[in-house]
């Protein structure tokens, strides 16, 4: 895998997601805003061999838990963990099932994706609630339909992203040097 191009969409999708998605942002029905990072975990973990998708997706899970808007606490410090959990398990459930799906359809990203941001949202959701039971933390507040009817909005309009964004990773598939160690060659002898 090439990591160069692996940092230069990670630059690009954060540069999205912390800024130029509230362009997208629909006010009218909840403030749903589209993300670009679970895209690129999804497709990482579509193609990447197994141990480099994992650690991508724990890399772009700090970094979303550190960039602006996630996982803040108090005076400034930053909760690392939730996102980084939750990208991990999206790529451990993508990488089972990856060789039974039609990994180059723009759909099988596009419907990875808007499950990606279910599960990334369950994991979160489990470690806040989890943290919220310490003694030493204050519970969790919040949430209710709302908050889901929200989520489930989010999990469509990104996938709806990720029709555009699937289109040019696979159409640029060639820069990424996905190569799988398990090949005929590798395991004949």
């Amino acid at each position: 895998m090439n990591a160069i191009v692996v940092i230069i969409a990670t630059i690009i999708a954060l540069a999205f997601d912390a800024s130029f998605a509230g362009i997208f942002t629909l006010r009218s029905t909840g403030s749903i805003t589209p993300q670009a990072i679970p895209c690129l975990v999804v497709f990482i973990a579509l193609f990447a061999p197994e141990t480099a998708a994992l650690f991508v997706a724990l890399a772009l899970g700090i970094l979303v838990d550190l960039s602006p808007g996630h996982g803040e606490l108090g005076a400034g410090a930053h909760l690392i963990g939730p996102n980084a959990l939750g990208f991990v398990v999206t790529t451990l459930l993508i990488l089972r099932v990856r060789n039974i799906v039609f990994r180059r359809r723009i759909l099988t990203i596009a419907f990875f994706t808007s499950g990606a941001v279910i599960v990334t949202a369950a994991v979160q959701a489990f470690v806040l609630i989890t943290r919220g039971l310490m003694p030493w933390n204050p519970a969790v507040v919040g949430g209710g339909f709302g908050a889901f009817a929200k989520l489930f909005g989010t999990a469509i309009y990104t996938g709806l992203l990720a029709v555009p964004l699937g289109w040019y990773f696979l159409s640029t598939i060639g820069m990424w040097k996905f190569h799988s160690p398990t090949g005929r060659r590798a395991t004949w002898r």
